[in-house]
């Protein structure tokens, strides 16, 4: 063999065992990233697969409605909420689609409302103010989707099943679950369709998010199933989207001098609802129109986290019963709210939450959704912290809730027995969390 040939040989085998070992290298960073990406949601990362479980449970000491007198129960003892959880994800390396993923929750039918089921119906249970069931939504919510990477800073989310269409949860730092202690105006929309998630990123925080769905429409709010329990088909698709610009992590994104003033603050806004009918025509239609526009500042420093957040809700209905839809008459609500949270203040033996909310909810009819029995407006606010990590028991946290609540009627309309015009709830609460990551240590 010549010395030019045997030279000519030694540098293809460099050249392939450099690539090898690059793509080597490169597979086994891959991995660790997906690993710590897993880890940080506190997932399992098995052959690469993420598996992301838990099960949570919420369980009220004392829970006391005065709307409820009369229809009994006003105080009880034990009402709780369990909810399981799993998503498991499936990274695809040097793929556009960073992730494919099936996510699954539940909770028992009998801890979510169910006011618009007549065959769950009693004396007290048939509208929003006082009803069974401590959470509002579906009893199961379960979908499939993937993550398309458009380019470093965007990406994309498809869903496919069931899901939060639109709405609001309380802020981050209300103690409680219960439904009837959250602003009444706000609340999240779930359905069954399909779902865009659009999502531009500055580093790791987000700039702007739009979602739009185009969903069944089938569910009316108070129902514990996203599939209705009549023969009810909706004549047309309805829609819902989300709206949400987070305005210093734009500014930040456009102006880099910008970071040292405003890394510690976030402003966004935002506006979600949806459009539809629920029913066939004719006898048989419930307009289900929606609208919430929000604003929202926060700010983070070393002793912990303040958020402030004011919205405006708009919602038109025709009235429950009359099957009319948009071809009657329309009710019109309006609701607006401001809440404060105070999060992650550190003690010696818990680290503090503090939540607060005031609110008012006007109509000009009776939907009998919103507003029974000739209420016209609805009042009030809540108070209530929570001690997290309590005792040094990661994830056990004790929580404590008051609030009021004062209804209006139409003039000249007399008091229903079953509905005092001013209430208080209140609620004493443990709540636990447990993670896969954790269960299998």
């Amino acid at each position: 063999m010549s010395l030019r040939l045997f030279l000519l040989l030694m540098g293809l085998s460099q050249s392939v065992f450099a690539d090898f070992s690059w793509d080597t290298s490169n597979q086994w960073l891959n991995k660790q990233r997906e690993q710590s990406e897993c880890m940080d949601i506190h997932g399992v990362y098995i052959n690469g697969v993420c598996i992301e479980a838990s099960a949570s449970g919420q369980v009220a000491a004392l829970l006391h409605n005065d709307f409820r007198k009369s229809g009994g129960n006003e105080t009880s003892m034990g009402d709780h909420v369990t909810e399981g959880s799993i998503k498991i994800i499936r990274t695809n390396d040097n793929s556009r689609i960073k992730n494919i993923f099936i996510s699954v929750s539940m909770i028992p039918k009998d801890q979510v409302l169910n006011y618009n089921e007549e065959s769950e119906q009693n004396y007290h249970n048939k509208d929003r103010i006082r009803a069974d069931g401590y959470v509002d939504r579906p009893w199961m919510i379960a979908n499939i989707g993937a993550n398309i990477e458009i380019t470093d800073s965007q990406d994309v989310t498809i869903l496919a099943g069931s899901f939060p269409a639109s709405g609001l949860d309380p802020l981050q730092g209300k103690p409680s679950r219960y439904y009837m202690t959250a602003p009444y105006g706000i609340f999240v929309r779930y359905d069954k369709g399909i779902q865009l998630n659009y999502q531009l990123k500055e580093e790791l925080d987000r700039v702007i998010l739009a979602s739009f769905s185009v969903v069944d429409g089938d569910t009316l709010k108070g129902e514990s199933s996203i599939d209705p329990f009549d023969s009810r088909a909706n004549s047309y698709p309805a829609y819902a989207g989300t709206l949400e610009l987070r305005v210093l992590n734009a500014v930040r994104k456009i102006f880099d001098s910008s970071n040292p003033h405003f890394k510690n603050h976030d402003l966004y806004v935002g506006v979600t609802g949806a459009h539809g009918d629920v029913g066939s025509y004719p006898g048989e239609k419930r307009t289900q129109d929606d609208m919430t526009a929000y604003l929202g500042y926060v700010f983070t420093s070393k002793w912990g986290d303040a958020e402030v957040r004011v919205f405006k809700s708009d919602f038109t209905r025709n009235k429950m019963g009359d099957g009319n839809g948009r071809h009657g008459p329309q009710i019109d609500s309006s609701a607006k709210g401001i809440e404060v949270a105070l999060r992650n203040i550190e003690s010696k033996y818990c680290t503090w939450d503090f939540y607060y909310n005031q609110h008012v909810f006007d109509s000009d009819g009776q939907d009998g959704e919103f507003t029974p029995e000739k209420v016209r407006a609805v009042k009030g606010w809540t108070v209530g912290s929570a001690c997290r990590n309590a005792f040094g028991v990661k994830d056990l946290a004790v929580g404590v809730e008051y609030g009021r609540n004062q209804l209006t009627r139409n003039k000249g309309a007399k008091d229903v027995e079953s509905y005092p015009t001013t209430a208080s709830q209140f609620n004493l609460t443990f709540s636990y969390r447990f993670n896969l990551n954790k269960m299998i240590r």
